[in-house]
């Protein structure tokens, strides 16, 4: 990864205020923490505030302070996201960057690691205000009188400057010269969560053409996770049918159809480690169960959400790879199946989706799993 220049400072938002959040679940002030690691109160705050970015805190420092934040009782589930936090920041600084038309893209690191849910969320939750799902459950302490930041929200002449950065980098990524998939698919990915509907237009404008060659494959190629961003992203800003075609036409064998389940299985942690690319998508992974998947994809059955077609799908695909998968949790079985009534009695779903729904629900009741929770 090239270094970010020096005229680009660092930011440090998003891990300053899970750095907060942190302190707030031992519960220490400012003052007590800083005590306790042998700084002073001015150093916790810019941390918190960004001012004085973690990431420049020496790597072995920066260990030290979370085995000690970890013994004075933080919550667990905010320390292991600081890692995330970090490379939240890093894309970031590189977005927000001027000039990003002339930036080295093969630097830039949105198109170094495959991005997950937990990562994607905290770049958005300092895009959008929106907290991330693994936070939201997390009790808050009682919050100060006054004006208190509730996220590391940018501003909104920053929020523009990201989508619009978002559209060049992807655009450049394009390039058949130098193409960067990678890069091209999560710029697309990201660039689909603009709140103004602008990215919707430029989204089917420029990258619909590229990608809808996709659908005469025979099998898994680089292109096929790149067409799946783009037309998930479409599905976002309010257009489901290229989604639908997508999922109608670009399964044809069994590569892409492991690559949509591994592909969805690391979005979830399920493969916990990092990718650096998508190579691992049509691999034999017998490595995951698919227990955390099942329950975030039956979280997301509901007839608003953009995705309702590709949920329906993944779910699908998943249970019939692992039939057994609903058992291993009763409880996430009933809810899934309460759920697929539901969503069959609306019209807000493809043909396919119908089928495929139904097909589970019969799976389901056939294993004596309903929706109503007495297996009868």
């Amino acid at each position: 990864m090239a270094p970010l220049g020096r005229s680009t400072p660092t930011r440090g938002d998003v891990t300053g205020y899970l750095l907060k959040l942190i302190r707030e679940s031992i519960p220490h002030t400012q003052e007590q923490l800083g005590a306790t690691l042998g700084v002073d109160r001015a150093t916790i705050q810019s941390w918190e505030t960004g001012r004085r970015p973690f990431i420049a805190v020496p790597f072995g420092q920066a260990i030290s302070i979370r085995h000690q934040l970890g013994r004075l009782g933080a919550n667990p589930l905010l320390l292991d996201a600081v890692g995330d936090a970090v490379e939240a920041d890093t894309i970031l600084t590189a977005l927000l960057a001027p000039r990003i038309e002339q930036a080295d893209i093969t630097g830039q690191p949105l198109g170094c690691v495959v991005l997950t849910h937990r990562l994607a969320d905290l770049i958005l939750w300092a895009v959008l205000g929106q907290t991330p799902t693994f936070i939201r459950g997390i009790p808050t302490t009682h919050r100060r009188r006054g004006p208190v930041a509730t996220g590391p929200t940018l501003r909104a002449d920053e929020q523009r400057i990201f989508f619009a950065n978002l559209h060049v980098l992807a655009e450049r990524a394009a390039d058949q010269r130098q193409p960067n998939v990678l890069l091209h698919r999560q710029a697309c990915f990201l660039a689909g969560m603009d709140p103004t509907g602008s990215s919707a237009a430029w989204l089917a404008h420029d990258t619909v053409r590229k990608t809808h060659r996709i659908t005469t494959l025979h099998t898994w190629s680089p292109l096929w996770p790149d067409a799946r961003s783009v037309v998930t992203s479409l599905a976002n800003q309010g257009d489901p049918e290229p989604l639908r075609d997508f999922i109608a036409r670009a399964h044809p064998d069994d590569a892409c159809q492991r690559a949509a389940l591994n592909y969805s299985a690391y979005w979830v942690g399920e493969i916990p480690y990092r990718q650096p690319d998508d190579s691992f998508m049509p691999t034999t992974n017998t490595e995951w169960r698919g227990t955390r998947l099942l329950r975030h994809l039956v979280e997301r059955l509901t007839n608003d959400h953009p995705f309702i077609d590709l949920n329906i799908h993944n779910l699908w695909a998943l249970l019939t790879a692992r039939r057994a998968l609903a058992h291993d949790h009763p409880a996430t079985g009933h809810h899934l199946a309460a759920q697929a009534v539901t969503i069959l009695d609306s019209n807000r779903i493809s043909t396919q989706s119908r089928q495929e729904l139904t097909s589970i629900v019969y799976s389901l009741r056939t294993e004596g799993i309903t929706g109503t929770g007495t297996d009868r």
